[in-house]
C-alpha cells in the first residue's frame, strides 16, 4: 500500500498555504496524485425563515464560495506547477448545506484525506464538526493538520496510540506508507490487559508485523493515571519529540448524526501536531 491519491480539503482557505504545503510534500514523497477539493454548499434553509428568505441571499451565498474556490484554484495551480506534480482541482456544487458530506464521499477514492483543523472562531470555513464528519464518513485515513502548527510534515518520529482495537489496527496500517519513512515508531499501549499478547510485551506482536513491512517500530506501555487515555498517548508524543500522532477514531452513527468516543473527541479538541485517524 502507498498513498497513490490525495484528496485536499480546500475549504479552510485561512489554511490554504499549510495544506497545500503539506499535501505536497506528500505527493513528492509517494509520487502521489493530487486533487484538490473545494466545495460549494447549498445554503442552508432553517423553517422558521425559510419561506422569507429572498433569493438575493442565496445568490449571494453562493457567490462568496464562488470567490473563495477561485482563490484556491489560483493557489492550487501554482503548488502542482511548482512541483511538477500530477493532480487536478475539483468544484463541487453540493446538494445539501454540509460541506464535510461532499468531501467524504469524494475521499473514498483517496489513499488519504488531508484535511485542516475547523476555526471554530471563524466563519468562512467548513462547519464546526466538518474533521469528525469526515473521519466517521470517508472510511479512509484522514491527515488532520493543527492551525497552529508547523507547516512542514516532520514524520523522523511517530507515536502511534495502539490497543488491539479493530480502530487502532485500521490506523496503524493505514499510516504504513507514512510510517515507512520514519526513523522511529513508538506503538503506545495504555493502561494494557497483561495477559492479552502471551508472546511478549502488549504491542510487541503488531511491531513484529511492521517491521515486515519496513516499519521500525517498538511497542511500549504507559499508565494513564486517571487521564483520557487520548491524552496519555498525546502526553506521551509531546515527551518524545513526535511529529505526527496516529490514532484510531472511536464512534458510530445514530439517525443522521455520528456520535463519537470521548478519547476520539479529547484528540480532536486538543491538536498540537498533525494527526492520522482511521474509523
Amino acid at each position: 500500500m502507498t498513498y497513490k491519491t490525495l484528496l485536499v480539503s480546500l475549504n479552510e482557505i485561512e489554511r490554504l498555504d499549510a495544506v497545500l504545503h503539506v499535501a505536497a510534500s506528500l505527493a513528492n514523497e509517494h509520487k502521489s496524485h493530487v486533487i484538490g477539493l473545494y466545495v460549494i454548499p447549498a445554503p442552508a434553509v432553517y423553517p422558521a425563515v425559510g419561506p422569507y428568505v429572498v433569493p438575493e441571499v442565496f445568490d449571494g451565498l453562493t457567490r462568496y464560495f464562488e470567490e473563495q474556490s477561485k482563490g484556491a484554484k489560483r493557489k492550487f495551480d501554482a503548488v502542482l506547477k511548482r512541483g511538477d506534480l500530477s493532480g487536478r482541482w475539483l468544484e463541487v456544487k453540493a446538494l445539501a448545506p454540509v460541506i464535510s458530506e461532499t468531501v467524504s464521499e469524494i475521499g473514498r477514492i483517496a489513499d488519504l484525506v488531508v484535511v485542516s483543523e475547523t476555526n471554530r472562531d471563524g466563519k468562512n470555513g467548513a462547519e464546526l464538526d466538518f474533521v469528525e464528519n469526515v473521519i466517521l464518513g470517508a472510511g479512509r485515513p484522514v491527515l488532520i493538520l493543527p492551525r497552529k502548527s508547523d507547516p512542514d510534515l516532520n514524520t523522523s518520529l511517530v507515536v502511534c496510540g495502539y490497543n488491539g482495537s479493530k480502530e487502532s489496527a485500521r490506523a496503524v496500517h493505514d499510516a504504513v506508507p507514512l510510517l515507512r519513512k520514519a526513523k522511529d515508531v513508538r506503538l503506545i499501549w495504555v493502561d494494557p490487559v497483561r495477559d492479552i499478547e502471551p508472546a511478549g510485551p502488549p504491542g510487541t506482536a503488531m511491531a513484529e508485523s511492521l517491521h515486515r513491512q519496513g516499519v521500525k517500530a517498538t511497542a511500549e506501555s504507559v499508565v494513564s493515571n486517571g487521564v483520557n487515555p487520548a491524552e496519555a498517548v498525546m502526553m506521551k508524543a509531546r515527551e518524545l519529540g513526535a511529529g505526527v500522532i496516529v490514532m484510531g477514531a472511536y464512534g458510530h452513527s445514530r439517525i443522521r448524526e455520528f456520535v463519537l468516543g470521548g478519547a476520539t473527541r479529547h484528540a480532536l479538541s486538543n491538536l498540537t501536531v498533525p494527526l492520522i485517524m482511521s474509523h
